[in-house]
């Protein structure tokens, strides 16, 4: 009996070493064919982790993977990426992203900040960017792109028409009137470039209040998408300032800065409609007191798409609780710029006098 019970003792120590062995060697084949894969095929380790049940990854370990560039601007809380030949500009929570001076529809949490660290949604990688991406034993790789340059624009309109009179003219030109019947207010403080000094920033678009235009405007009056294009954003779950005081803490942010940070800028213009026109045009509503409950992102839209109402959200009249600031508030863009940039105030009146006042609608 002692014997036969040496004899098995002996087969199972030979057993779990031969099993052992074998799992070594399995998991160094699997290791050793790893290795090769990462080298033969560009694929990079990227440090990752779970925020809000959504896989992030650390932005600066990619980019210099991807020898790339990042730049976060914690005052304005933006983050810019340039990846190959794109560029990537967000804004932190804002629904939009800009690609190459085109508006994008992301998620609001596309990127984050965790003990000083930026972090960046693993999907976008994969539907924006297009990057391929894989977990191997709780490691997170992505594999080197092609970075062939993508553009949605024809070489066309692809050139720079900021600054000269004719040409700005010739591409607002398509637009009609957001509200109909109104005209152009060519009042100082209505226009771009105006002072803002309760923020300490510029006026960055046109306003359209109804003692200037020439019709009533109140918060039945209808605001249209002025041309062919597609919705990039709609604020169908704004939330305002919960009161005077936040929106008084943000105003003190920006003397602080002495500008209006990008992230406050965004607040200030409260529920929005952002369109991404079909000739490089790009235009923000803002102020909006209600959405065409129809319209959603990503849907086409020409110029007689109803898109939403004119109100006073994000205005100090909003956080009052009264009828003041109640007008349409309209920012129109090329490719990611304001189109008056190296305009002057006289330049920019007779831009909008020209698109805008010979129009019927």
């Amino acid at each position: 009996m002692r014997q036969l019970l040496l004899i098995l003792v002996l087969l199972l120590c030979i057993s779990a070493c031969k099993n052992t062995n074998d799992d070594q060697t399995r998991a160094k084949e699997r290791d050793e064919q790893f290795v090769q894969i990462d080298l033969s095929e560009k694929w990079g380790e990227i440090p990752h982790k779970m925020i809000n049940n959504q896989m992030y990854i650390q932005v600066r370990p990619f980019i210099d993977f991807m020898k790339g560039h990042a730049l976060f601007d914690n005052v304005n809380q933006t983050l810019e990426l340039k990846i190959g030949e794109n560029r990537y500009f967000f804004t932190l929570g804002l629904p939009v992203l800009e690609k190459d001076g085109l508006f994008l529809p992301c998620p609001k949490d596309v990127f984050v900040i965790r003990n000083n660290n930026t972090w960046i949604l693993q999907q976008f990688l994969i539907d924006t960017v297009g990057f391929t991406t894989k977990m191997e034993n709780n490691r997170f790789f992505v594999k080197m792109p092609d970075m062939a340059k993508e553009t949605m624009i024809d070489e066309a309109s692809n050139q720079t028409v900021l600054g000269n009179v004719e040409n700005v003219i010739q591409l607002l030109n398509v637009l009609e009137k957001p509200i109909k019947g109104a005209q152009v207010a060519t009042i100082p403080t209505h226009l771009p470039g105006a002072k803002r000094t309760y923020r300490h920033g510029v006026h960055e678009g046109i306003d359209w209040y109804g003692y200037a235009s020439g019709v009533p405007i109140d918060r039945a009056t209808e605001v249209y998408a002025m041309y062919d294009g597609i919705v990039i954003r709609a604020d169908h779950e704004y939330e305002p300032y919960k009161s005077e005081r936040e929106r008084n803490n943000d105003l003190q942010l920006a003397a602080k800065a002495g500008f209006t940070p990008a992230y406050i800028l965004d607040r200030l213009r409260g529920r929005q409609v952002w369109i991404q026109y079909e000739n490089g045009l790009q235009a923000r509503f803002a102020h909006l007191d209600k959405i065409n409950e129809d319209l959603q992102v990503g849907d086409v839209v020409n110029a007689n798409t109803l898109i939403g109402y004119v109100g006073n959200s994000g205005t100090s009249g909003e956080v009052k609780g009264n009828q003041s600031e109640l007008h349409l508030h309209l920012d129109l863009l090329y490719k990611g710029e304001l189109f008056w940039k190296g305009l002057t105030t006289k330049e920019i009146e007779e831009v909008l006098q020209a698109v805008f006042s010979n129009k019927k609608g």
